[in-house]
């Protein structure tokens, strides 16, 4: 009697690993890219903390781009280049963006500019809709920031 009992415990001891090793192939375990139309596009800011967003006397829009190679984000703002480093949880909608430096210029619209580019650092998902991508924080229902596709 006793050689069933080592049988099946020798059964155990090789199902086990050979179970482990097959489940972490799964296909529900593959990293998740994020949507192609979301990365390397030109995103135009249509709306920010819920107002429109004109584009400048001088005719520059607000614009982001997020880089699939390196996770750089880049962009003009009303007065300035800027750029930083963001962060995606494949298979999720949360999103980050580093602080965002810039170059130094000043104009009328400063104070949007400086407005925008701390927003930035408070995104913690996103959404896209209808070719408009949104940036939410984590404490509101209602978009930080709006884009449309450029």
């Amino acid at each position: 009697m006793k050689t069933p009992r080592r049988l099946s415990v020798a059964f155990f001891a090789l199902l086990l690993p050979a179970s482990l090793l097959l489940g972490s192939c799964a296909k529900d375990d593959e990293p998740v890219p994020a949507p192609l139309y979301l990365l390397d596009q030109s995103w135009q800011l249509i709306e920010a903390e819920g107002k429109p967003v004109a584009v400048t006397a001088g005719g520059a829009a607000t614009s982001l781009t997020l880089s699939s190679i390196d996770n750089l984000s880049a962009g003009q703002a009303w007065c300035n280049q800027y750029g930083g480093t963001f962060m995606l949880v494949p298979g999720t909608s949360y999103l980050t963006f580093s602080g965002q430096a810039s170059t130094r210029a000043t104009c009328a619209e400063q104070p949007q500019e400086t407005r925008y580019l701390n927003l930035l650092p408070q995104v913690r998902r996103y959404t896209i809709s209808q070719r408009q991508l949104q940036l939410f924080d984590s404490e509101h229902p209602l978009p930080l920031l709006v884009f449309e596709v450029k």
